[in-house]
């Protein structure tokens, strides 16, 4: 259910290339693919739990025979996809492990090569489950406190709730609203994976409130479920199930190390489907011993059972699109850049410096006439900078996609614009070669509270970083930058920033494992 447990939580031309070519033949346009979508909130990083004592590991490597759980998991959902919540940087562990591909931009795993297009801006990416055919997965997890189901009982109106609803979880899905339906629209398979820390409007119903008075008071149109209801998104699972009262189909939880006295169980983890796709099945994957597990795992991992959907699809063309594999390169490192084209023969794939055209390109290498493939070049005698990769046709640029390319073995970088700030000045903070997880963050901390420089081998537990005072979601950034001010989210103060000194942390991927550190600021009294 957390986001974290602090519930916070952005040139000469090149002599030497590599290049490789794979083409293939795109498969036949209306041929249908069975797929399996997973969402699967696997619980700070999967190892996290102690499952022996049924506490939190105290080990700062982990427990690795609960991630062991976990991809068991995974393996009996027999799921082609999972967009997993809380990864914290394990996510491409465990995609190394099942052999899989992973996205560390969206916390997606998959079987099937995964393309991160640059026109998707990081709300989904392209799994390629036939040769120049795709699906996009879209995965979520939304804020979790305050949590909505506590409140009816509580004595809240409908009218609170729905309010709460809209200001707090709500904003979260709108970069999905605007690009998933012109997806679907447009001819694409689409599915949005998540933990939405909120229930369905098809489950809050009269129906279930005859059957559960203690919990559900009155019925509620949840808005998150019922907006995306409405922009064409469908509840897999209660297509499967379309009765509420019937199969309850809960998630949230099997059990939790987090979870209050006379817990409210219900559905917040969902697989949605939009486009040209049809739900076969869903299913519930969880501990022994519940009704509405279909598929025990035993011991069961995590703190949410997951969902597992089955459909027919039919693969779309994606648009035209040229999209590196990293997008944090170092000097030396082959870049990978995959394209779909129009296979004309003057196209190329050109790396040029951020905004320029192809005349400046550093390194370009023609498709080969081929619609769909890869490009590999040698970075080793390129500066350091910011780049595109380009697809080109007759010195027409058709798609961009920006990488940063860096000096071998530079570090992650932290930094304030000044050292001295007024109090309620507002603090601007920049990174650079940052990992580009979903969820990295940078906090404000007390210098001396934690540690003073990255923390090796420390995977779980806060590894000295839980003292945050504020917070700020990088946005999977390489390079950005934000500030702290009066809409910073607040973590053990509020704004404004007390007299003293301070230092910025960047953490990586809604977890504690530190990344970088500032040097330390300081804030004086108003003059």
């Amino acid at each position: 259910m957390a986001g974290r447990a602090h519930q916070p939580v952005r040139i000469a031309v090149a002599l030497l290339v590599v290049a490789s070519i794979l083409s293939s033949v795109p498969a036949a346009a209306g041929s249908s693919v069975r797929l399996k979508v997973m969402t699967f909130n696997i619980f700070y990083g999967g190892d996290e739990i102690d499952l022996e004592q049924n506490h939190w590991c105290v080990d700062a490597a982990g427990c690795p025979e609960t991630m062991e759980q976990v991809i068991a998991a995974i393996r009996a959902s027999d799921a082609d996809v999972v967009g997993m919540q809380e990864g914290t940087a394990n996510g491409c562990v465990i995609a190394d492990r099942l052999g899989w591909y992973c996205s560390e931009r969206l916390q997606v795993i998959s079987r099937y090569r995964l393309i991160d297009p640059p026109g998707a801006d990081g709300v989904y990416v392209y799994a390629e489950v036939e040769p120049g055919r795709v699906v996009a997965i879209a995965n979520v997890h939304l804020p979790a406190e305050p949590y909505g189901p506590y409140y009816p009982r509580e004595g809240w109106t409908l009218e609170q709730i729905l309010e709460l609803e809209i200001t707090t979880r709500l904003p979260w899905i709108r970069s999905h609203l605007r690009a998933l339906p012109k997806l679907a629209a447009a001819g694409i398979p689409t599915f949005m994976t998540g933990d939405f820390n909120s229930p369905s409007h098809l489950d809050w119903t009269v129906e279930v409130a005859a059957v559960r008075p203690d919990v559900v008071i009155y019925p509620v149109e949840w808005p998150v479920s019922k907006v995306l209801a409405d922009a064409g998104l469908r509840d897999s699972y209660r297509e499967a199930y379309p009765d509420p009262v019937a199969k309850p189909g809960f998630t949230w939880t099997p059990g939790s190390l987090e979870e209050i006295p006379d817990e409210v169980h219900d559905r917040i983890d969902w697989v949605l489907a939009d486009g040209p796709s049809t739900t076969l099945d869903s299913q519930i994957v969880g501990e022994p011993g519940n009704a509405d597990t279909d598929i025990v795992v035993d011991p069961y991992p995590t703190d949410h059972r997951g969902v597992v959907s089955t459909f027919r699809v039919i693969p779309g063309v994606p648009e035209l699109f040229a999209a590196v594999d990293e997008r944090r390169v170092f000097g030396g490192d082959k870049l990978v850049v995959r394209f779909h084209g129009e296979g004309d023969p003057v196209e190329q794939i050109a790396v040029v410096p951020a905004g320029e055209g192809v005349g400046r390109a550093v390194a370009s290498r023609s498709t080969g006439s081929a619609v769909d493939g890869a490009v590999n070049f040698a970075t080793g005698e390129w500066a350091p900078g910011d780049y595109e990769a380009i697809l080109v046709r007759r010195d027409h640029v058709r798609s961009r996609s920006p990488f940063w390319l860096y000096a071998p073995g530079t570090p992650a970088q932290v930094s304030t614009n000044r050292r001295v700030y007024e109090r309620g000045e507002p603090i601007r903070v920049s990174w650079a070669a940052a990992p580009g997880y979903k969820w990295d963050w940078i906090g404000v901390y007390k210098p001396g509270d934690g540690p003073t420089k990255r923390a090796a081998g420390c995977n779980a537990g806060y590894c000295g970083n839980g003292h945050y005072l504020l917070y700020e979601y990088t946005g999977a950034s390489i390079e950005d930058s934000t500030r702290f001010d009066a809409y910073s989210a607040p973590g053990y103060v509020s704004w404004p920033l007390r007299r003293g000194w301070y230092e910025i942390r960047l953490l990586m991927d809604d977890g504690y494992r530190l990344v970088a550190i500032s040097l330390p600021f300081k804030v004086i009294a108003v003059r």
